[in-house]
């Protein structure tokens, strides 16, 4: 499966594009980096199924194991 993972920035922030990942540990590692780095509205969308996940509601998935790694 692919994911895209978008952000919006924060105040005096550089906007970023989106990245396509092709897993979901990927996904959710870029959407901490950018979380980090102060990006706001950090959302990560599977492409197959079309469901979008913030940060936490993916490492939740993961974890209950509703998507793969």
């Amino acid at each position: 499966m692919a994911y895209v993972v978008n952000s919006s920035p924060g105040a005096g922030l550089k906007f970023e594009p989106s990245n396509t990942l092709e897993d979901a540990k990927a996904a959710l590692d870029w959407a901490v980096g950018l979380t980090r780095r102060g990006m706001r509205l950090v959302r990560i969308r599977d492409l197959e199924t079309g469901q979008v996940y913030d940060e936490r509601q993916l490492r939740d998935a993961l974890q209950r194991g509703e998507v793969s790694a």
